[in-house]
């Protein structure tokens, strides 16, 4: 299976557990702290590649050491990233995530060269290659998702890759005037539930994904957190649980389902077989520190999901 991930790629350094910061020149000790290779395109790229696929990486990129450190993280996971988007001169997009001890991830964010993406950036041979086309974060990349994106998933239509995309910021009301050009070509969309109430303005979940369905998106996979996700088709919806895990952090879980879905829609199976396999490879991530923890391979993530039924610890 070949991806393509276009989009947000961000070093992300983290700390657990973090109760509170201290003030003045206060000091907390703590368990741990990473560095890792993140962001809706970039965690994406990381589990794909870890669940088998051949990935290949597109994002902007600075030719600072938070990017030299970031492409150094994404190609040890085996990663492609010789196609990313270099800017001299700009920061690489960063996050530092103090991890509360129930696993929750207040971001402190710095999005550096991320909306300078464009339409040059982006080898159209790549997409024609690929069975898949992974947009990590349209909504944070400037002026691309408008004047570029669009045609740019006509493009992959056009020659048989499926195209699914996944949101980065809190979702707001006017994202959909500037996503619904590009949602025309969108086989699967993957928000959480948050984003999609936000953009949608409706606080029932089938309701907020019949805006994007009305917009042209083929599947709405809603990810619902500790509850699991809701897959809305044209046939209705259908809710599927999650596994009940110790949560460590909850960074990286909506990358991991991501990646789980995809390769599970890769390998044929159906979409909420997809989607239980998107749950499977998300409890792994949350089990650890970091948006690249707990995912192995594919044989341990599949063995994970058969070992136990969802919901259960």
């Amino acid at each position: 299976m070949k991806v393509v991930c276009l989009g947000a790629h961000i070093l992300d350094v983290l700390g657990r557990p973090v109760p509170d910061i201290p003030p003045g020149q206060g000091r907390r000790v703590l368990d741990e702290i990473r560095i890792t290779a993140a962001g809706t395109a970039g965690g994406t790229a990381v589990d794909l590649a870890k669940l088998g696929a051949e990935v290949v990486s597109i994002g902007p990129v600075g030719d600072d050491t938070t990017g030299r450190l970031l492409l150094d993280l994404l190609a040890g996971h085996g990663v492609d990233v010789r196609h990313m988007a270099h800017r001299p001169g700009q920061a690489t997009p960063a996050t530092m995530l103090p991890i509360r001890p129930n696993g929750e991830r207040p971001a402190l964010h710095a999005p550096g060269a991320m909306a300078t993406l464009t339409a040059a950036d982006v080898d159209r041979q790549l997409v024609a290659e690929a069975d898949v086309l992974h947009v990590g974060g349209p909504d944070v990349l400037g002026d691309f998702t408008r004047d570029a994106l669009p045609d740019l998933l006509r493009f992959a239509a056009a020659h048989g890759t499926a195209v699914s995309m996944d949101l980065l910021s809190v979702g707001r009301p006017e994202l959909v005037d500037v996503l619904a050009p590009a949602w025309e070509h969108t086989g699967f969309l993957l928000p959480n539930d948050d984003q999609i109430r936000g953009v949608s303005g409706r606080d029932d979940l089938v309701e907020a994904a019949g805006v994007a369905r009305a917009c042209g998106v083929g599947t709405v996979v809603v990810t619902t957190g500790a509850q699991g996700c809701l897959v809305v088709t044209e046939d209705g919806a259908e809710r599927i649980p999650a596994f009940d895990v110790p949560v460590v952090d909850t960074t990286g879980c909506g990358d991991a389902f991501t990646a789980g879905f995809l390769v599970g829609f890769g390998a044929g199976r159906s979409l909420p077989d997809a989607a239980r396999l998107g749950t499977a490879a998300a409890a792994l991530v949350a089990q650890g520190l970091g948006s690249d923890a707990g995912i192995v391979d594919l044989p341990s993530t599949l063995a994970f999901g058969a070992e136990r039924s969802p919901g259960v610890a």
